[in-house]
């Protein structure tokens, strides 16, 4: 099974962050289930290998459509692939499905929503394009191509929203929001709903996911001491530490590093 990223050109570097290959052409000897906490990312994902499930909130296992925008997702989700697994995919900065398509991105909030509801027959032309690509470069070649006409015909406009983005994402979500709404001097209740409106969360939502992400990466590239962590990520004791990786990820810390450490292993295999 192999992960790969490739990154996108100049142009689109402020909306996407990478295009990325997920695949495995042998046939899985049996389901596997991988575990995922929310990003803070939005994406475009395209399946050119065999369908496969996502777990919904009433438990149920539920088809995945062939190829969907992902909004932001607020907990943790769980995904079963079987046979061979290929996909690829756009995973954009906060704002940057926001931009490139012109949709409030609070309607694909904890969904993955068919591309040909969002899309309409611009979707039939790009599913082609990939599923009749031979190689990796080609599958990201049609990618780019599609964004950079969106970009190009688009009519992209920065405002206060995407300076809060920079700025929590830079403070690593440890900042008091209601001290960044007065710092861009917009009441909160409006703050909230703009944010919403163009990332798909709140603000303030956002900010944890941010927090959690860098500590949760902390916890799985170093061999720091877990209380440590606690104080690099501003959190007020322990017991909020792990309350926000439960709520995230679905597992208690030690738990959360040993599962990633064997995706990993698993990935790079």
């Amino acid at each position: 099974m192999i992960y790969l990223k490739y990154q996108p050109s100049a142009a689109l570097q402020p909306y996407v962050m990478c295009y990325y290959v997920w695949e495995n052409q042998q046939q899985m000897e049996g389901p596997l289930e991988i575990h995922s906490p929310p990003n803070g990312l939005g994406g475009i994902v395209f399946n050119y290998g065999d369908p496969y499930q996502a777990l919904s909130e009433k438990g149920n296992w539920e088809s995945v459509p062939n190829c969907f925008v992902a909004g932001q997702f607020t907990k943790s989700y769980t995904l079963r692939l079987s046979g061979k697994l290929g996909t690829v995919g756009v995973a954009f900065w906060p704002a940057g499905l926001s931009h490139l398509l012109g949709m409030p991105m609070i309607a694909f909030t904890g969904l993955r929503t068919d591309l040909n509801l969002v899309l309409g027959k611009e979707t039939a032309q790009l599913e082609h394009q990939i599923l009749e690509s031979k190689t990796n470069q080609q599958r990201i070649s049609v990618l780019e191509q599609f964004l950079l006409h969106k970009l190009y015909n688009t009519n992209l406009t920065v405002d206060v929203v995407d300076y809060a983005l920079a700025t929590i994402v830079q403070q690593k979500g440890i900042l008091s929001i209601s001290q960044l709404s007065d710092k861009l001097c917009i009441s909160p209740r409006q703050f909230r709903r703009r944010f919403s409106e163009k990332v798909g969360v709140s603000p303030k939502l956002f900010s944890r996911i941010k927090r959690f992400n860098y500590i949760s990466n902390l916890s799985t590239t170093s061999s720091g001491i877990w209380m440590d962590m606690v104080h690099e990520g501003g959190y007020y004791d322990q017991a909020h530490f792990i309350r926000d990786f439960c709520d995230f990820s679905g597992k208690k810390p030690s738990e959360f590093v040993n599962y990633n450490r064997a995706l990993a292993a698993l990935v790079g295999a």
